[in-house]
C-alpha cells in the first residue's frame, strides 16, 4: 500500500502527463513548452522538474505508455492463434489499431528506438526493454510456426526475416493512412482493402509452397 507521499507523488506525475499529452495533441510536441504544460497541470515549472528533467523525459515517459501498450496487444494476437496465418493477421490488425488510436505515437513507437542498456537514463532503459520483449514475443511466434512447418524454412535468418516484416507491416499501415484519398481516388479502393491486400502478400510470402520452397 502506498504512504500519502507516494500517492501525492503518483498524482503529481500523473497529472503532468496527462497535461503534456492534452497538448502535444493540441499544439505538437515541439510547439508545446513546460511553461504551458504547467499551466495546463495547475502545477509551477519547479513541481514539474521534481518529476521530470525535461519536456523530452515526459515525452519519452509517454511512448513508453504506448511502447507497453502495443507489447500487451501483440501478446494478446499472438498466444491464442490456432495457426500462423491468423496469428499473422492478429499482428497486422493490432498494430493498425494502434495507428487509428494513437498515431501521433506511431512512428515514435514503431521508429528508432535509442539503445540505452543500463539506468544512466532509465525512461528510455524502460523503453529499450519493452521494445526487447516485443522482439521476443514475435520471435517465439515464428519459432513455434516454423517448428511446425507453417512457415518456409529457406527464409533468411529469423531477426532478419521478422524485422523486414515488421518493417512492411508498418510501412503499409502508414502508407494507407497517409495515402488514403490517393488509394480512394486512383485505386478505386479503401485504405482498409488495401491495408488487407498488402498484409495477404505478405504473408504469402513465407508460406511453404507459395512464396518459396516447400518444407522438408
Amino acid at each position: 500500500m502506498m504512504s500519502k507521499k507516494e500517492r501525492l507523488s503518483q498524482f503529481n506525475r500523473n497529472n503532468i502527463v496527462t497535461a503534456a499529452k492534452e497538448l502535444f495533441a493540441e499544439k505538437g510536441v515541439e510547439q508545446t513548452t513546460v511553461d504551458h504544460i504547467a499551466k495546463k497541470a495547475d502545477c509551477s515549472k519547479s513541481t514539474i522538474y521534481v518529476y521530470f528533467k525535461s519536456k523530452e523525459e515526459i515525452f519519452d515517459c509517454i511512448v513508453l505508455e504506448h511502447y507497453v501498450m502495443l507489447r500487451d496487444g501483440l501478446e494478446n494476437a499472438t498466444k491464442d492463434a490456432e495457426n500462423f496465418s491468423d496469428g499473422f493477421y492478429a499482428i497486422c490488425n493490432t498494430v493498425a489499431d494502434f495507428y487509428a488510436k494513437h498515431p501521433m505515437y506511431f512512428d515514435s513507437v514503431l521508429g528508432e528506438i535509442k539503445i540505452v542498456t543500463d539506468q544512466s537514463d532509465p525512461v528510455l532503459f524502460q523503453v529499450y526493454q519493452v521494445g526487447e520483449e516485443i522482439n521476443a514475443i514475435m520471435a517465439e511466434f515464428f519459432v513455434r510456426w516454423m517448428n511446425e512447418g507453417q512457415i518456409r524454412n529457406d527464409l533468411p535468418a529469423l531477426p532478419q526475416t521478422i524485422f523486414a516484416l515488421w518493417g512492411s507491416v508498418c510501412g503499409i499501415i502508414s502508407l494507407a493512412h497517409k495515402k488514403r484519398l490517393y488509394i480512394n481516388y486512383r485505386m478505386e479502393t479503401t485504405s482498409e482493402e488495401f491495408m488487407k491486400s498488402g498484409f495477404d502478400l505478405l504473408l504469402k510470402s513465407v508460406l511453404p509452397g507459395v512464396g518459396g520452397a516447400e518444407n522438408n
